[in-house]
């Protein structure tokens, strides 16, 4: 009869095999942990540079990919009711956005309030905010976009480079703003 192999030959191999499937473990969770971390980069806020297909959430809960949307330019505009910059700018916004709606002119209004589903209807309601307004409760489109301060606005074409960029509040009805916009709209 052949002796019975010893405990610490029959544990080794097991140890191994076990730390061989805890490292590949490991290195999966690490490399999914990268491509989230680089899907939510900053994206580079300068004329030229592409923005990702972008899946926001409208107020209303549905949801909504950049590329579906089909518009020729579109302001994405981040902005909260408590925000008196935001709270100025916002009447220019609506008339700029309704002079040139009908020529494939859109605002995308990020709203960044804490409770965005009970502070923006009565504001968008008041302002006449006739286009789509987003939630960014989990702030993943504020990183993306960088947004350090609001109003922070980015104007992009159909082919998601952007146009222009401000931070700040600006008087959207400007002659200047408006010669941009009907050159983009080309």
């Amino acid at each position: 009869m052949a002796p019975a192999p010893s405990r610490k030959k029959i544990l080794i191999p097991i140890v191994a095999i076990l730390m061989v499937i805890v490292g590949v473990l490991m290195a999966i969770k690490a490399s999914v942990q990268k491509e989230a971390h680089l899907s939510l980069q900053p994206i580079e806020l300068n004329e030229g540079s592409q923005i990702p297909n972008l899946e926001m959430t409208r107020l209303d809960g549905t949801k909504v990919k950049f590329d579906d949307l089909p518009y020729k330019v579109m302001m994405i505009n981040f902005w909260a009711t408590w925000c008196d910059a935001c709270m100025e700018e916002m009447p220019s916004i609506v008339a700029l956005r309704d002079k040139f709606s009908s020529q494939g002119f859109e605002v995308l209004a990020v709203n960044v309030d804490e409770n965005p589903t009970q502070a923006a209807p009565p504001v968008i309601k008041k302002l006449g905010m006739h286009f789509p307004v987003f939630t960014d409760q989990s702030n993943a489109l504020a990183e993306m976009f960088d947004v350090h301060a609001i109003p922070l606005t980015v104007i992009v074409g159909k082919d998601r480079k952007i146009r222009y960029v401000e931070s700040g509040g600006v008087d959207w009805a400007s002659d200047n703003i408006q010669q941009m916009l009907t050159q983009w709209l080309k």
